[in-house]
């Protein structure tokens, strides 16, 4: 009686995972649920499983995780090996390997998130290229990087691709947590952040220059005047 009760309640609490799951689903996500894999990019692998089949020694499955797809367009993963994904949605591949994982667990609930990649350049303290869900906010991103350094010039943050900005002034995304995807950042864009160009001595010699020009000049036009 014990088993059964622990199953039912099992079987309960993965369909309501499923359930909030699914509940949790915004427009946004489903378009990046929708998109197929591309070589360079990687995925986010969950599993949830009411029961693992034993193996009699009772030891743990675990293979959630992050996984980088090769420039094949294949993803290994630990006791399935290697896996071709790029053409795959993260749906049809969450069906994919609960078929494969079926002999190692029962009833698994799977759940396979993209992650984009983009790449930092410019004033931020770790620029570099970085893997994360096309649903974290430039926040996170920007973290990811360490933050902006102290010479950063948030305002003229833009995002490039294939060498043009196609976007401009993200402050306002950077602001309100937007998503990447609701900002437009695609996987391969790259993020600049300018530097505050600093206030050198050169730049004072140039002003004070300018100013006694100006000094000279009205005192000319006023002695011209007077005579």
């Amino acid at each position: 009686m014990k088993t059964t009760i622990n199953q039912g309640w099992l079987k309960t609490a993965a369909l309501l995972f499923a359930i909030l799951f699914s509940a949790g689903f915004s427009h946004a996500r489903a378009q990046s649920l929708n998109q197929t894999f591309k070589k360079g990019d990687a995925l986010r692998l969950a599993i949830w499983q009411p029961y693992r089949i034993s193996d009699g020694k009772n030891q743990s499955l675990d293979i959630n995780g992050d996984y980088p797809i090769d420039s094949r367009g294949y993803v290994f993963f630990p006791i399935l090996g290697e896996v071709k994904v790029v053409g795959a949605t993260a749906t049809s591949l969450a069906e994919d390997l609960r078929q494969k994982l079926s002999a190692y667990f029962q009833e698994p609930v799977i759940v396979v998130e993209p992650l984009i990649r983009v790449t930092l350049i410019g004033a931020f303290r770790r620029p570099g290229t970085y893997l994360i869900s096309p649903e974290a906010s430039l926040w996170e991103l920007v973290d990811l990087g360490g933050g902006p350094d102290e010479k950063s010039n948030l305002k003229k943050m833009v995002v490039e691709r294939g060498g043009k900005a196609i976007k401009k002034n993200i402050l306002g995304g950077f602001e309100r947590a937007y998503s990447l995807q609701e900002i437009g950042i695609m996987s391969g864009d790259q993020v600049v952040m300018p530097a505050i160009k600093p206030f050198q001595v050169r730049d004072a010699f140039e002003i004070v220059r300018f100013g006694v020009t100006l000094i000279n000049l009205y005192l000319l036009i006023k002695n011209l005047g007077e005579k």
